[in-house]
């Protein structure tokens, strides 16, 4: 699946609204740490406090609104209602001088299988050193950011095109989730486990149904 880029109404799906809540900030491009923040790394690249407070929040204010775009999103980008989805999507916060992901990869190389479909959801405009950045062609190396606007979706194959980011140089920050989803007719139970949570790459553990 080459990288493919989808609009959604941010009216009835008001994630930044929410994500502005739970960080106590009106205006989530300019989220600073407060404090000086190690580079992050492969390792490290989920173990933040913004992280923890994404993930501790998301059941209470976040997984509703999460479920119900997945519902009414994804299956015009599957062609499917049968499709198992991430329980909980991937935080990912990119400030000025660090960056979002420790290196550019491909899921494949996290153990994800193949048949998942990757969707990077921007809260924020992204361009440039805060964008994510892929591959122009499958294999190539040779890297370009996407630019995007909240209400805009990045679909593509994460499994297989590499992608990754570079020290965001820009003066705004990028606060985004992304999430992958499988047909159920490409679905194959793994025994394999995410590299960073340990979560089983199956469904009832990482993945999960309507």
């Amino acid at each position: 699946m080459r990288p493919t880029i989808h609009d959604y109404d941010t009216t009835e799906f008001d994630f930044v609204s929410v994500m502005s809540d739970i960080y106590g900030v009106d205006e989530l491009s300019r989220l600073v740490p407060g404090t000086p923040m190690e580079r992050l790394t492969w390792k490290t690249d989920q173990a933040t406090r913004f992280h923890a407070k994404f993930y501790d929040a998301f059941e209470a204010k976040v997984q509703d609104l999460y479920r119900g775009f997945l519902a009414s999103f994804v299956p015009g980008v599957l062609g499917t209602t049968e499709f198992c989805f991430q329980r909980v999507p991937t935080f990912r916060v990119h400030f000025p001088g660090n960056v979002a992901v420790g290196n550019f990869h491909t899921d494949g190389d996290y153990n994800h299988g193949q048949g998942e479909v990757n969707f990077w959801v921007p809260f924020t405009p992204t361009w440039g050193s805060n964008a994510v950045w892929i591959e122009e062609e499958l294999g190539s190396k040779d890297y370009r950011p996407v630019s995007l606007d909240p209400g805009q979706v990045l679909v593509f194959d994460a499994v297989n095109w590499s992608h990754g980011n570079k020290v965001n140089e820009t003066e705004s920050t990028r606060v985004s989730f992304d999430f992958r989803c499988i047909r159920l007719t490409d679905y194959r139970p793994s025994e394999l486990s995410t590299v960073d949570a340990k979560r089983g790459l199956w469904i009832g553990d990482y993945f999960d149904v309507f």
